[in-house]
């Protein structure tokens, strides 16, 4: 009687222990193995240990206010870097546009002596005044023809003493010297006139010389 007591109480013990542990194993789900070969195992390892240490060291920095002042260091550095490099390509664009503004440029002093044929042409016995004036005015940046027949009506002969020649040229801005004779008829005498006349001209948009304004002096 007491064996079969005991082997009850046993039989109780093993259901108390065994059937929970049971019941967990079949609720629980398996956690998916992830394979990891050795050499990348270690491969992640260091890049860890790399990633912490940089970490740390950034931190360091950042505690002992040394971060601030060597970033603060690269920006400038950076800036004046870019400034510079925005200057010399400035600087090299404007050489380029000079460039390209001279291979389209005719001779300054070459505008003037057409300019002057105009006023020989438009001056000169049995010559077209009309025509030639308008061709004369449209040598300048503000055209006037009316100006020109006014200035030019009693001139009856223009004779150029010494070919134009170009005193300075920059650019688009040139200056262009020449010596004339001009006569005009005054109360019925040729009043001659030496002068040595200084034109200013600049290039229009398609590279033609016009000129902006001249000084006469005379000889």
């Amino acid at each position: 009687m007491r064996v079969q007591v005991l082997k009850n109480k046993l039989l109780k013990l093993l259901i108390v222990i065994i059937f929970p542990a049971i019941i967990y194993s079949c609720g629980k789900k398996e956690e998916p193995q992830t394979f990891i070969p050795p050499d990348q195992e270690n491969t992640v390892d260091k890049e860890k240990e790399r990633l912490e240490r940089e970490e740390f060291e950034r931190l360091k920095r950042l505690q002992n206010g040394e971060i601030d002042s060597s970033l603060a260091m690269d920006s400038i550095a950076t800036a004046d870097s870019l400034k510079a490099v925005k200057e010399e390509n400035k600087k090299k664009n404007l050489v380029q546009k000079e460039k390209e503004l001279n291979k389209r440029l005719d001779n300054p002093s070459t505008a003037i002596t057409d300019y002057l044929e105009y006023l020989k042409r438009g001056t000169q016995e049995g010559g077209n005044f009309e025509l030639n004036m308008k061709k004369a005015s449209q040598q300048w940046a503000s055209s006037n023809v009316d100006r020109f027949k006014s200035n030019y009506k009693n001139t009856t002969k223009i004779v150029v003493l010494e070919e134009p020649k170009i005193i300075s040229q920059n650019g688009n801005e040139a200056t262009v010297e020449v010596r004339i004779k001009k006569t005009d008829k005054v109360d019925g005498a040729n009043n001659e006139l030496d002068m040595i006349v200084k034109y200013n001209l600049v290039a229009d948009s398609k590279g033609k010389w016009k000129i902006k304004d001249n000084t006469v002096v005379k000889k």
